[in-house]
């Protein structure tokens, strides 16, 4: 027994120095990466904790005396830092240096955690409530300090280990495993240089100073790295050689993200802090959890072939408080500087474009139509600003109003898809090159003139200069923005015809292949779609005596749909609930493009915009289906750009007197000249081959005026509104009703995205906005994914602010509509008023499945008088046996909503209650 017990104990102590000497000293100092790892995730929890403990103090602070919440910290894991220290692969040398750096680490990690854990106990003992968060404070402020040293720890502790690890492993460039880990390396290292400029502030509130033009440096680095990316994966064997190419795709996805940081650094989000964080937080998460561990995955995968080093993560740090911006002295928007186009001569290409070329040419079209996208966006807030500024005019009167205000929250110049284009550029022929590309900047600067234009607005209502000058910087800034818009959409024509001669100068890769054949067969339907557009705007404009013919557009679309087999032959169809099937995108342009023209037959009727903005709406729809079946195709087919709503922001005019709507009335002159110029006019220079055959220009503003009959008025108040002869009567007015507290609980979801369905609800809600009173409230609740509230309970008497917001809704995202629901009723139960007209709007394009809570919660909430009322939206009527439940337990209407009676049912709503 003794001698098996010698022989078990032997084995024992053999296998364990054959452990610990079979190990190698890449793997002993991975074993200190692993330690600085774990702790990095250690002070992340910590960060959150603070994060979440400091914004409570806030509100508590501010008498809401909301709870605070520090959940408990946990013990440290110590398992990591004990296998490192226990190593003995290292010489007597390294080890001791090694071993004293990882304690030095650990002292200050537990350091940190004391901290934390004092937190926990003053939380727990209430304390603030004696020293009114003195403490609090003093010990995030010791947080903050102990964060960065360890920053700075850390970082120093992972360069000798780095020297030490180059002892034993050289760099050799011919070694493919060594040149890819070096070249993953430079990324994670540019990374973390860019981190140490950030910084996550406690206090959102206070403004700070985002480095954008550093993330945009950034940006153009990984840029030229992505290019070049990769070069010895074929010498790298199965997996790790999967890695490269999933390390790169995590870096497309930070560049991405930092796209998105770049655009939305609005004058909105400059306000406060709150932008830099949400960027902190979710570059930090990308890098340390998805980049990092395809570098880590890459190191294991190759230990067979070659031992290297793991690289560790980004330790967070924060402040309390931002740096205090140097406030700069505001003045009048400078005019972009125009730059005529450099003209060009297309020569046709001997091979294909390659598939860089083709993508830069299409990131041009995108750029455009996001550019279109926001120019929108602002219109509509312009054109609700106008329509409230002009009762601020008379001093006297003016005085008894609320202040007039502007916000464009929602505008966001496309700044890092404009840089991406010069990013790009080489993959363009040079002759070509610096024409599109100059083109492209004049397009950005008027989007900067657009945005410095309303931060003037910004600052003019809110020191209320409208007093001082009766609104005369207001009425240049107006005029200047007609301009903008217009001259905005003729150049981004040029652009595209531009773009669109440079993409067919190269012969097809495969001209037989159906995604050719069928894409040449959509791009003439939508050029005639175009056509007819530009012919329907010419006439809205009195440029053309008739609404154009359509005859081209329905013969192309039914030679279509006739040849739709032959077009598509060896396409797959997949279905229509499958987002990669061709069929449905090429179907849907033909059908509505037949729909298309049919209604250019005839003005829209019974409408409360622009007659022109069912076209505009219906016209991009068609874009929207040609892209998609562009986007499926891959390479070889261009996109097309939308077309913006020319009518959607005009220089107002008097007011029609309502009498004149009994007869047909003649549209007022167009628009004067604006009275700010740009520094350079532009004029249009002739090129050969300048525009592909049957592909329309926009009309020129200097055409002869031909005068034609409409029918519209202007609205007095928040947008122009058209009245046709044969519509129900209704009262409109809300005098003798009950005060309304109505909550429009809306469906933005995805599916709302056509001419039937949002742009009807908006016209719908906005037909009541003039009618409201200041002692109407209206509030917006959206659902798309996750219920929000988009509008806060609003009087009637800033129906501007409650037409912005509506403006600015987008689809997007699924349903969530019993979450909807539980937050409308919510909203609507917190401002009731008491015998008023509490009433839920619920606007959606169909049925979704709704829980028993939600029908009980809707009958017990009709029996304390607040109602609900279903609207729905959609080219056929809805039968809905679970929205019409609904609506019966809530007493209220349940009504499909048409362009007949949009004008119609939310006054009727309104109206529901008389006064008692």
């Amino acid at each position: 027994m003794q001698t098996y017990l010698f022989l078990v104990l032997f084995m024992s102590g053999y296998f364990t120095t054959g452990r610990a000497l079979s190990e190698t000293p890449q793997q002993a100092l991975n074993q200190y990466v692993s330690f600085l790892n774990q702790s990095v995730d250690e002070v992340t929890v910590r960060l959150q904790q603070i994060q979440t403990y400091y914004a409570d103090m806030g509100s508590y602070q501010q008498s809401s005396r909301a709870p605070l919440r520090l959940s408990p910290s946990g013990t440290l894991e110590v398992y990591y830092y004990e296998k490192a220290i226990a190593s003995n692969a290292l010489t007597d040398a390294e080890k001791p240096r090694l071993k004293t750096g990882a304690q030095s680490l650990w002292t200050l990690l537990n350091k940190i955690d004391q901290t934390v854990k004092a937190l926990e106990t003053y939380n727990r003992l209430k304390d603030y409530e004696r020293d009114d968060f003195q403490k609090a404070n003093a010990l995030i402020a010791d947080l903050k300090g102990q964060f960065e040293q360890f920053s700075r720890d850390k970082q120093a502790f992972y360069k000798q280990i780095q020297r030490i690890y180059h002892r034993y492993q050289p760099y050799r460039a011919t070694d493919a495993y060594l040149f890819t880990e070096n070249e993953m390396e430079q990324v994670l290292t540019r990374q973390q240089q860019l981190f140490d400029t950030l910084r996550y502030y406690l206090n959102e509130k206070s403004p700070s100073n985002w480095p954008v033009e550093l993330v945009q440096q950034s940006i153009r680095n990984d840029e030229k790295t992505l290019a070049e990316f990769g070069q010895a994966k074929p010498h790298i064997d199965y997996p790790a050689s999967d890695m490269i190419g999933s390390f790169k795709s995590g870096l497309q996805t930070i560049q991405a993200l930092k796209m998105q940081a770049v655009d939305n650094y609005t004058f909105a989000a400059r306000k406060s802090s709150r932008h830099g964080n949400e960027f902190y937080l979710s570059f930090l998460n990308h890098y340390n959890n998805d980049l990092l561990s395809w570098y880590q995955n890459f190191v294991k995968y190759s230990t067979t072939v070659k031992q290297l080093l793991d690289y560790p993560k980004y330790v967070p740090v924060f402040a309390i408080t931002p740096p205090e911006l140097t406030a700069t002295q505001t003045s009048q928007t400078q005019p972009f500087r125009d730059a005529k186009p450099i003209a060009f001569t297309i020569k046709p290409a001997t091979a294909p474009a390659s598939t860089a070329t083709f993508e830069v040419l299409n990131a041009y079209i995108d750029f455009i139509n996001e550019s279109l996208r926001q120019m929108n966006t602002l219109q509509l807030v312009v054109r609700n600003y106008q329509s409230s500024a002009k009762y601020y005019r008379d001093p006297a009167r003016s005085s008894r109003r609320s202040n007039l205000t502007y916000s464009h929250e929602e505008y966001k110049v496309p700044l890092a898809e404009h840089q991406q284009l010069g990013l790009n550029s080489q993959h363009i022929p040079s002759p070509y090159r610096a024409s599109i590309l100059g083109q492209a900047d004049v397009l950005l600067a008027m989007l900067k003139e657009m945005d410095g234009l309303s931060i003037e607005l910004i600052n003019y209502t809110s020191e209320k200069q409208y007093e001082r000058d009766h609104l005369q910087r207001s009425d240049a800034i107006l005029d200047r923005y007609a301009y903008l818009f217009d001259t905005f959409d003729q150049k981004k024509e040029r652009l595209y015809q531009d773009v669109r001669r440079i993409h067919e100068s190269y012969p097809a890769r495969k001209p037989a292949d159906s995604w050719n054949v069928a894409g040449k067969a959509l791009l003439n339907l939508i050029d005639a779609d175009k056509e007819a557009l530009f012919g329907v705007r010419a006439f809205f404009k009195n440029e053309a005596p008739a609404l154009p013919g359509t005859e081209k557009i329905k013969t192309d679309a039914r030679t279509l749909l006739t040849n739709e087999f032959q077009n598509l032959t060896g396409l797959k169809r997949l279905g229509r609930s499958n987002g990669l099937c061709p069929y449905s995108p090429y179907e849907d342009l033909a059908e509505q493009s037949i729909r298309f023209a049919d209604m250019t037959q005839k003005v829209p009727s019974r409408s409360n915009e622009h007659p022109y903005e069912s076209f505009y709406y219906s016209f991009n729809e068609l874009a929207y289906h040609y892209n998609k079946f562009s986007e499926l195709a891959k390479e070889g087919l261009l996109k097309t750009v939308n077309e913006p709503n020319v009518f959607a922001f005009r220089r107002s005019a008097s007011p029609l007197p309502v009498a004149s709507v009994q007869k047909k009335i003649t549209p007022p002159e167009p628009a004067p000249v604006p009275k700010v110029q740009p520094a350079d006019t532009y004029s249009p220079v002739s090129t050969s081959n300048t525009t592909p055959a049957n592909v329309p220009t926009p009309t020129s503003t200097t055409s002869t005026t031909v005068r034609h009959d409409t029918v519209y008025v202007d609205r007095t108040k928040v947008d122009t509104v058209y009245i046709n002869q044969g519509r129900q009567e209704v009262a409109t007015s809300l005098t003798g009703f009950a005060p309304n507290n109505m909550v429009l609980l809306l469906d933005v979801s995805a599916s709302m995205d056509s001419p039937f369905k949002l742009p009807l609800l908006k016209k719908s809600i906005k037909s009541l906005l003039t009618l409201l009173r200041p002692e109407d409230q209206i509030s917006v609740v959206v659902y798309s994914g996750k219920a929000k509230v988009a509008l806060k309970p609003t009087s009637g008497s800033d129906a501007s602010e409650i037409a912005r917001v509506i403006d600015q809704l987008q689809s997007d995202g699924d349903t969530d509509g019993n979450g909807g629901i539980r937050l409308a009723y919510k909203l609507a139960d917190k401002h009731y008023i008491r015998a008023g007209n509490n009433r839920i709007v619920l606007a959606t394009d169909g049925e979704f499945p709704v829980s028993d809570d939600v029908y009980q919660l809707v009958r017990d909430a009709s029996t304390q008088d607040i109602y609900l009322t279903i609207f729905t939206f959609s080219r056929k009527e809805i039968n809905s046996k679970n929205l019409k439940k609904l609506a019966q337990f809530g007493k209220g209407t349940y009504a499909h909503i048409t362009a007949e009676n949009a004008n119609l049912q939310l006054i009727l709503e309104a109206q529901a209650k008389k006064q008692p």
